[in-house]
């Protein structure tokens, strides 16, 4: 059986970075190899370093860190095995899979506008072949949407869990409204769990203004942002 991959967060950052590495550390050698002054070499050379730290911090991010705060949120949730449960931008599935996984007659749908340029080959058959693959085919579904609209009716889930999603919306309005699109599919009593990047403390009175209990769970720091993942409940 084919093994679940969850792809790798920017990955058009991460290229850039590797060859803006590659290009600089080229320029170092082949400057050392003609005498060039040395600063310009040093120069080179940090840039180098530079660059493929960076890749190196985004691909841990993605591919490490990422999986870490996932079982965080996750477990945050205390899903019980039967209910309806959201990812608001479920990507290739990590969050939506970790959710299913807890589940025995519930439901993890997923939410997405599938672009590739934020997770790299992000597509709903993607999605689903890493369900299957992970052995969770029956409790999961996929659809295409927006966040910030929602194609479902109010209080439709028992759960919400979003990751590294909503920052990626341009405008403080844009975010505010999907924020306020989560707390209107869920039921009363239930929980949405969100880690995301930046604008978290916003995140938080957006929900709390529609009526949410919102605690910290975590501050951190991804992709050399920072971050943090919280809890809300709806009364």
């Amino acid at each position: 059986m084919t093994r679940a991959s969850y792809g790798i967060d920017a990955p058009g950052a991460v290229r850039a970075n590797i060859v803006l590495g590659v290009v600089f550390a080229a320029a170092a050698a082949a400057g050392a190899a003609w005498s060039v002054p040395a600063w310009i070499i040093t120069v080179a050379a940090f840039l180098a370093a530079l660059c493929f730290f960076y890749a190196a911090v985004m691909l841990w991010s993605s591919l490490v860190a990422k999986k870490r705060v996932c079982a965080r949120l996750v477990t945050a949730l205390a899903l019980s095995g039967n209910e309806r449960v959201l990812d608001a931008g479920c990507g290739r599935g990590l969050a939506l899979i970790a959710c299913a996984k807890k589940l025995t007659t519930g439901k993890a749908v997923g939410v997405d506008l599938w672009a590739a340029k934020d997770l790299s080959d992000n597509n709903p058959n993607a999605t689903l072949a890493n369900a299957a693959a992970e052995g969770v085919a029956d409790h999961v579904a996929v659809e295409t949407g927006d966040i910030t609209k929602l194609p479902f009716a109010d209080a439709s889930f028992d759960a919400i869990i979003s990751i590294t999603v909503i920052h990626n919306i341009p405008s403080r309005d844009g975010r505010d409204q999907a924020l306020r699109e989560l707390a209107r599919v869920l039921k009363p009593g239930g929980r949405v769990a969100i880690f995301d990047l930046l604008h978290t403390a916003r995140y938080a009175q957006v929900l709390r203004d529609a009526g949410l209990t919102v605690e910290i769970l975590s501050r951190e720091i991804l992709w050399l942002l920072p971050s943090r993942s919280l809890l809300a409940r709806k009364p």
